[in-house]
């Protein structure tokens, strides 16, 4: 689209959205001024006190239709200005996308595939993040919390086992040391003879 295409009443449009609407309130103005009596102050307060009330002006078309009223009211001093109610700035709602061509709409699909997909991806992720941090943290407190008696238990039987072992071994030792002695007594009791 040219960009001098969304022009209206000296203002640039980048929606097409946003110009049909500003369009459409350039009429309702149009239409107001041609059926309403603008020089009766009177009318002019009970317009304004309508359009604001209603909010029936959205755009910056609109709202500059309103801003001439609120000075025109002001201007003429039957109301002061703390009882004139502001003109109400109106967030446009998200309003459905107008392509130039199909292959815009069908990259703006693509992309938004994309993005419901990265959503996807990142709430997976979350998950799985929860998910192994609580199994970090159950980890620890087991850890930390256990009496290890698991590992006491065969940490016990080993040293036993050892100690057993150990037993055996010196019993044997001393079992070998006494034989020695008795044969060392009798070659020296043979030797002697």
């Amino acid at each position: 689209m040219k960009e001098n295409e969304n022009i209206l009443c000296g203002y640039s449009f980048s929606d097409v959205h946003d110009y049909k609407e500003a369009k459409r309130e350039e009429e309702t103005i149009e239409y107001i001024k041609a059926n309403t009596d603008l020089k009766d102050i009177n009318k002019v307060i009970k317009l304004y006190l309508k359009l604001v009330e209603r909010k029936t002006l959205k755009t910056v078309i609109g709202t500059t239709f309103l801003k001439e009223l609120q000075n025109r009211i002001m201007k003429e001093s039957i109301m002061s200005p703390n009882n004139i109610p502001n003109i109400p700035i109106i967030k446009v709602e998200n309003h459905p996308k107008v392509f130039a061509s199909p292959i815009e709409h069908e990259q703006d699909e693509k992309h938004l595939g994309e993005i419901a997909e990265f959503k996807i991806k990142l709430k997976n992720s979350r998950i799985i993040s929860v998910f192994l941090a609580a199994i970090i943290i159950i980890m620890i407190i087991i850890a930390i919390f256990s009496d290890r008696s698991m590992f006491t238990n065969y940490e016990n039987s080993i040293v036993d086992k050892y100690s057993s072992w150990e037993e055996e071994l010196n019993a044997r030792e001393k079992a070998l040391d006494t034989k020695q002695e008795g044969i060392k007594q009798q070659e020296n009791t043979n030797s002697t003879d």
